[in-house]
């Protein structure tokens, strides 16, 4: 046991906790902090010599001078030569920069996550956010000419334009799997898809930063132009969720509640979408008491009203199918109750009435409530009338 223990730690035997990546794993953070194992110069505060320094500093200066193809050829040595210190993280920076500057913006953003990638804690942070932020509006535009409006005011109402949609001429843009080859600052595939790892990259790498909660906003919109709202209602509630102090408050809310709402499936699928639309725009009600969209928010109350009414009639006709009286008469009790201003409730009234009461009489309450019913009850109105 001594033996073996002494072998993991010194490390002369195989690890089943060491981690296949660059980055450290748990058992090399254990010997790490055991005083088993070597550090890093990025650890260690590894002092450079003069020489060193001068090839990082030579990199910076031709960045400078726009000679970018040299700047890369260097940047790219090195990032490399002294990966995992100071000097090879500004050499990774000034190597995404020097991609940037040539507009071949897919692979400055695959240097630019290289650098979160070895460097989580970079103190470029904040310029590289920036510049993947103008990368992701970039290709959204040139992908959507139509949507270019709504990429720059993410937050307005009207995500999905009444305008026909404008498709962009490229077929390399229409057709996500065609290779790109002519557009150098386009990827060769997926240009949409590429833009998006863009704006996730912002907000998991920098989630307190100025762009995180527009990353998620411009994220969330997108999904809701392409009618894909279960995407744009999981963006939309992170926004909700993290960022209650976001300007895209209101707009999380009010388009959260549609993307919900527009993915509810009909009276026979699962209803936790509608009620949490229905939440969702009470809330917003509540929140936002001089919101411009009230009028619309208590019409979509309405609708799901009538909506939720429909669901439970779904439940009532099912089991009239299935000719079971006591189920029935339960869930008609609940319509009635729940909803009694419909004509789903008008329906089930009438049927409730026509049920044999010898069939519930082990169900008090239910006959109790059929006997607090109106004898003369109004003509029963065609339950569709409230669809």
């Amino acid at each position: 046991m001594v033996l073996l223990l002494t072998g993991l730690l010194c490390g002369c035997m195989g690890n089943p906790f060491r981690r296949e990546s660059s980055r450290p794993g748990m058992w090399e953070r254990m010997q790490r902090s055991m005083g088993f194992a070597k550090e890093t110069p990025l650890e260690m505060g590894r002092k450079f010599s003069p020489q060193e320094q001068r090839e990082v500093e030579l990199c910076r200066r031709t960045y400078e001078r726009k000679d970018y193809d040299k700047a890369i050829e260097l940047c790219k040595a090195a990032a490399k030569k002294f990966k995992e210190s100071s000097l090879g993280e500004e050499a990774q920076f000034y190597l995404a920069e020097s991609w940037y500057a040539k507009q071949r913006y897919s692979k400055a953003q695959d240097a630019y996550d290289q650098l979160f990638e070895d460097y989580p804690s970079t103190k470029y942070v904040e310029p590289v956010t920036r510049r993947l932020y103008s990368i992701a509006q970039s290709w959204l535009q040139t992908s959507e000419p139509g949507a270019k409006e709504g990429i720059r005011t993410v937050s307005a109402e009207k995500v999905i334009s009444s305008q026909p949609e404008k498709k962009p001429a490229d077929p390399t843009l229409r057709v996500r799997i065609l290779p790109n080859f002519h557009d150098r600052s386009r990827p060769v595939f997926d240009t949409q898809g590429r833009a998006l790892q863009c704006l996730k990259s912002i907000w998991m790498n920098d989630p307190t930063g100025p762009l995180a909660d527009d990353s998620l906003m411009l994220t969330a919109a997108w999904h809701q132009r392409h009618d894909n709202h279960v995407e744009a209602d999981r963006y939309f509630g992170i926004l909700r969720e993290e960022y209650p102090d976001s300007p895209h408050l209101e707009a999380a809310f009010v388009l959260g509640a549609h993307a919900k709402q527009m993915s509810y499936q009909g009276a026979f699928y699962e209803g936790e979408d509608l009620v949490g639309a229905r939440r969702l725009k009470e809330q917003t009600l509540q929140l936002f008491p001089a919101s411009h969209q009230r009028q619309q928010l208590r019409k979509d109350l309405d609708v799901l009203y009538r909506q939720e009414a429909e669901r439970q009639w779904a439940m009532v006709d099912y089991y009239r199918r299935k000719q079971r009286p006591r189920a029935i008469a339960i869930a008609c009790v609940r319509l009635i109750s729940e909803y009694p201003d419909t004509g789903y409730a008008r329906e089930a009234r009438t049927l409730l009435a026509d049920i044999d009461r010898s069939e519930l009489r082990d169900l008090p309450e239910v006959l109790q409530f059929m006997e607090s019913l109106p004898r003369n009850a109004p003509a029963p109105v065609p339950a569709q009338n409230d669809g």
